[in-house]
């Protein structure tokens, strides 16, 4: 049977906390014999937006799986496919709007945490949208903050934005008058923008920063300018394979010899302590992508809760053997 979980059954199943706990556990598993992550592909049908793609296996935990979301005019689609190793029909289909803004957050505060100073305590977010407030949240939960600077735009939006996570977080949070205002003194900082072009400069890169560019995941648009990279001692993000189709940032100056993909290193090399800040004056940087891995982590402990609690509704769904003529019949129609 396949358990299906609506976007209202995940939110009354987990929290940020959950998620946090999922990645971290999930990304101690990173270098496992067997793990993978197949990067986002995209499908551009005619008439509306595209058909997003991504796999992962995850054999700590028995379980592979992929996401395939859709924003149409007419509206989206997202959802997360979860299979057991050893075979069967899926045995979780799971409604993953909400799981993957939330396992987002997440990954940043993942990053932060094995990433940023101990004694970082002043967060900057640029950006108010739906992203920023997981962000703001996940980084909060893994750094005792003081304060809390946003920025963006609109200034009626970030008003209301910092009235809503100064009561989501306790901590006292001030809207900004401009994105370079926001980042002064900052030990922390987050962009969650739609910018094609950057909105975090180099110049503004104080000792010991830590930054989580994690808005822009295409190489046509990018969140940090050439001199943000250049500046930072410590480069990291999801999966090097993914940066190097959706990394912007990235992209650009590899293309120009500026910088050697093998000074890129993977969340996973972070977490398990491969690679790790040296000094209280380093400057890191995590980009973050969005993976299948994560989904497919976050989307496993979903289930296991709901089982639990006897969430969701059964589906009957029913695979028949792959062998003799059966799997004539399957290579036939492929």
């Amino acid at each position: 049977m396949t358990l299906y979980l609506t976007v209202d059954d995940v939110r009354k199943l987990v929290t940020m906390d959950d998620a946090l706990a999922a990645l971290d556990k999930a990304f101690h598993h990173w270098h496992d014999i067997g793990t993978d992550n197949l990067p986002r592909r995209r499908l551009d049908p005619p008439g509306g937006g595209p058909l997003n793609l991504m796999a992962a296996s995850y054999p700590a935990e028995g379980v592979f799986g992929y996401r395939a979301y859709a924003i149409r005019p007419a509206g989206g689609s997202n959802q997360v496919f979860l299979f057991d190793m050893k075979g069967g029909p899926p045995i979780a289909i799971v409604e993953s709007g909400w799981a993957s803004t939330t396992r987002t957050g997440a990954a940043t505060g993942i990053a932060t945490k094995y990433m940023a100073r101990e004694n970082a305590k002043r967060l900057a977010c640029i950006g108010t949208g739906r992203q920023a407030g997981p962000q703001i949240d996940a980084v909060a939960r893994v750094r005792k903050l003081d304060s809390i600077s946003v920025f963006s735009r609109d200034k009626a939006k970030r008003e209301d934005f910092a009235k809503r996570m100064a009561e989501l977080t306790k901590v006292k949070v001030e809207a900004a008058e401009s994105a370079r205002e926001c980042v002064k003194g900052a030990d922390i900082v987050i962009t969650a923008t739609m910018s094609s072009e950057p909105v975090f400069f180099g110049d503004w890169i104080e000792k010991g920063m830590h930054i989580n560019l994690i808005g822009a995941n295409s190489a046509n648009r990018r969140e940090g300018d050439d001199r943000t990279i250049l500046k930072s001692d410590l480069l990291v993000t999801d999966q090097r394979e993914q940066a190097k189709i959706e990394a912007g940032e990235f992209i650009e100056m590899s293309s120009t010899g500026r910088l050697a993909w093998e000074k890129v290193y993977e969340l996973g090399d972070a977490v398990t302590g491969k690679v790790k800040r040296t000094g209280a004056d380093q400057v890191t940087l995590f980009k973050s992508l969005g993976l299948a891995y994560e989904d497919v982590a976050f989307c496993k402990l979903i289930l296991d809760k709901a089982k639990a609690k006897g969430v969701g509704v059964e589906l009957p769904m029913t695979e028949a053997p792959m062998g003799g003529a059966a799997r004539a019949g399957a290579g036939a129609a492929r």
